[in-house]
């Protein structure tokens, strides 16, 4: 595909990260308001955004290798 695939492609996948975004910040706010020691959630909080991050970051080049025909 052109870079018109591309694009769309990248747009479904920076949605997606940002509804993960969402779900985890969720996630986090309640472990802080039910209590949650404040650190262990922050850990957690960051170990899922890197990974979330990563997942991205690979979708999208995954998304631009086949575009070019990879």
């Amino acid at each position: 595909m052109a870079d018109g695939g591309l694009t769309g492609d990248a747009a479904v996948i920076s949605q997606a990260y940002a509804d993960r975004v969402r779900e985890l910040f969720k996630v986090f706010a309640e472990a802080v308001a039910t209590g949650e020691p404040d650190r262990e959630a922050v850990v957690r909080f960051k170990r899922n955004l890197v990974a979330a991050q990563r997942v991205r970051d690979l979708a999208l080049q995954a998304a631009k290798e086949t575009a070019a025909g990879a």
